[in-house]
């Protein structure tokens, strides 16, 4: 709380015998309370003090009692008094406090009079989250999640809303770009009423801290297309004298990272003769990216056409199931491509959300090979942003986005994750061995992964296998069960018990991959043949002994028992390094359309003119509701090591569910982050 004759009183004890009367003008802010210490301007401890006002002010004791006004009080028994105005003045020195000292006989011995002036300033947010800018919320300078929180939020401007050359995205230049780019910028309202010129020595001023500044950008002039009052390299701004209310533009520049918690102080300081005698302070939380499961409806389907025709039969394949799935597919040219096929590899496409507005966002993996320039020239435009992450460590294979899954809403120990839990892959130091040349996710990918906090990461072991990618050997896909999903799992000892089976039916000789070719020759193996090859069962068996241990850890992540798990046939063999590639395409790297889904076909052994594998497969799916597709993808996708989620991507319907409105993930690092963030890449940069 502000106190008033600080300075004076000093002033005032070492002149009373010279003087014994004084006059000051000073400011209210209407709202806040400022104080007065009696005691010290009092010219004896036994003096007696009468106050006189005059004008609208409230006159109170430290506990908050009203004062009689023009009756003699001992100073002792109001040592401190409080004043507030709640209205402001529509002249300057509109009200006044005279405060009369006097002995036990009436005497004068000293007065005080204070010349007032009150102001009404404020700066003001959308605190409740309901599109208005409401006027002083009480809740403006803090922020809390939930149905009932309060605290502004805030986009990061990263679309593009006008067409240019260049791959800038709105956030890298200082200007806006017309009505178009307003709509993805938050609004604060700087509201002063009464006088139209502030008192003489009077200065308005908005101000953040140096990180904060680099963090955002604030504009003044709307109606002048704006001009950057804060924004990186400038901490803080004076602010015209007007007496109308002042609408400022605000846009995010960053992402939650490991060194950027999300929140942002804002503050406007009134100063008089440069000192500091009111501040007003608000709160925002830049929108977190967030990541859509298999669950939510898919918009749009990316492939890549090959050259020459490569996939030009498994893009037609596709695009039946696109189709029936009520989606759209965007099939993306050389040009954007240069033959990449691996479109879930390259991005990951997300959204982020503030009240009354919603933006689409790629997450651009560092991995930058043919398909480096599609998210920017094809993706980035209006409402639909951009952010990647580099680092001076190169990339490797896991800091592609086939290592990137999210499961859908769960609960787990009492948390509601109402937005689904990130999954990434990485290591296990006990099992990759030095000579393997143990991989991880980047740091810069984890960090910013762990610092949007809504979705809660964690991380299993994905480095046995040789792409390293955590969709080889999971996905998830909607069910009518209490939970909504069921977790799919490859598993070498299904489709072992369905070979074995076949032995003992007497289908030895029933073919795998028939028909189909490697490089080298033909591809044809049989029931008998597969089940005689103790190197590749031993190596499955190691094989899904890593599976297992994923297991169990997506069963304590995700609280999902046995009943939410089901077994795919899948069979790995090991590569010079010991790790795992696949050995016929494997059917849980699909692409899930809500009910539809696209399953690579695996060429499994035939009995009657059916392929087992895909038998399994509808016996176990078909009944959740599911419709499979088998698509032949081997010669485009499964000989270059990958399938068709590697070989796509989707854009989904977002979440019904509001980010800010759960009640029980933001902030609760203790719950979500197994792994503090740290600074550990010096060098990484934000686009």
């Amino acid at each position: 709380m502000r106190h008033l004759l600080q300075v004076e009183t000093s002033n005032a004890r070492r002149s009373r015998s010279a003087e014994s009367s004084w006059e000051y003008d000073d400011i209210l802010v209407v709202g806040q309370p400022v104080q007065i210490s009696l005691q010290n301007l009092a010219p004896s401890k036994d003096a007696l003090v009468t106050l006189e006002t005059r004008g609208e002010i409230e006159v109170s004791s430290i506990t908050k009692q009203p004062i009689a006004i023009q009756t003699p009080v001992p100073v002792e028994r109001v040592s401190e008094i409080t004043l507030l105005a709640r209205t402001f003045s529509d002249r300057q020195k509109d009200r006044s406090l005279q405060i009369t000292f006097q002995d036990n006989t009436g005497k004068q011995l000293s007065q005080v009079k204070l010349k007032l002036t009150a102001l009404r300033i404020c700066l003001d947010v959308d605190a409740d989250r309901d599109g208005i800018i409401e006027d002083n919320h009480p809740h403006k300078g803090d922020w809390k999640s939930g149905v009932k929180g309060y605290g502004a939020v805030l986009l990061v401007n990263s679309d593009r809303d006008t067409i240019s050359a260049d791959d800038q995205h709105d956030g890298e230049e200082s200007l806006i770009k017309g009505l178009l780019d307003l709509k993805d910028f938050s609004f604060m309202i700087i509201r002063k009423a009464g006088l139209k010129n502030l008192p003489a020595g009077c200065e308005l001023y908005l101000s953040v801290n140096r990180d904060t500044a680099r963090r955002i950008r604030i504009y003044d002039e709307l109606d002048r297309d704006g001009y950057e009052l804060i924004g990186p390299g400038i901490t803080n701004a004076k602010i015209k004298d007007t007496d109308k209310d002042i609408i400022l533009a605000i846009e995010g520049l960053s992402y939650p990272d490991f060194d950027f918690n999300g929140l942002v102080e804002i503050n406007l300081n009134l100063l008089q003769d440069r000192k500091f005698i009111y501040s007003d302070r608000v709160v925002f939380r830049v929108a977190p990216w967030i990541m859509t499961p298999n669950t939510l409806a898919p918009k749009t389907v990316y492939v890549s056409r090959l050259s020459d025709g490569f996939n030009a039969q498994f893009i037609e394949d596709l695009r039946k199931v696109v189709g029936q799935a009520n989606a759209q597919l965007d099939i993306v040219p050389f040009e954007y491509h240069q033959d990449d096929p691996w479109m879930q590899d390259e991005i990951e496409i997300g959204y982020t959300q503030a009240p009354g507005h919603l933006m689409h966002v790629v997450f651009d993996s560092p991995r930058d090979r043919g398909l480096i320039d599609f998210p920017k020239r094809q993706l980035l435009g209006i409402d639909f942003g951009y952010v990647t992450r580099k680092s001076r460590h190169e990339a490797t294979k896991l800091d592609s986005f086939g290592n990137l899954e999210v499961s859908p809403p769960v609960t787990v120990k009492g948390v509601n994750y109402l937005l689904g839990r990130l999954i990434f892959g990485g290591t296990r130091a006990e099992v990759i061995q030095k000579s393997q040349k143990p991989r991880r996710m980047l740091r810069v990918l984890r960090d910013f992964l762990y610092a949007q906090q809504i979705q809660a990461p964690f991380e299993i072991f994905s480095d046995w296998l040789s792409v390293g990618h955590i969709d080889e050997f999971m996905t998830f896909v909607p069910a009518p069960t209490p939970k909504g999903f069921k977790l799919l799992l490859a598993s070498p000892n299904k489709c072992y018990d369905i070979l074995k089976r076949l032995r003992e039916n007497g289908h030895n000789q029933a073919l795998l991959r028939q028909g189909k070719r490697f490089s080298n020759g033909p591809a044809d193996i049989s029931v008998v043949d597969v089940l005689g090859n103790e190197d590749l069962t031993r190596h499955n068996h190691r094989f899904q002994e890593y599976i297992n241990w994923n297991r169990e850890v997506l069963k304590q992540e995700l609280d999902l028992s046995e009943a939410d798990i089901i077994d795919i046939p899948g069979l790995f063999e090991s590569t010079k390094d010991e790790r795992a590639e696949t050995f016929f395409p494997n059917m849980v790297n699909m692409i899930v359309l809500e009910k539809h889904l696209g399953i690579p076909k695996p060429f499994g052994p035939k009995v009657d003119g059916k392929c087992q594998f895909e038998a399994y497969v509808k016996g176990v799916l078909e009944p959740l509701g599911l419709v499979c597709h088998f698509i032949d993808d081997w010669e485009p996708y499964f000989r270059g090591r990958g399938e068709i989620h590697c070989g796509t991507n989707a854009r989904r319907q977002p979440f019904a569910q509001k980010w800010w409105e759960i009640e029980s993930i933001l902030g609760k690092t203790d719950v979500q982050v197994k792994e503090k963030p740290t600074a550990e890449d010096t060098k990484d940069t934000e686009k």
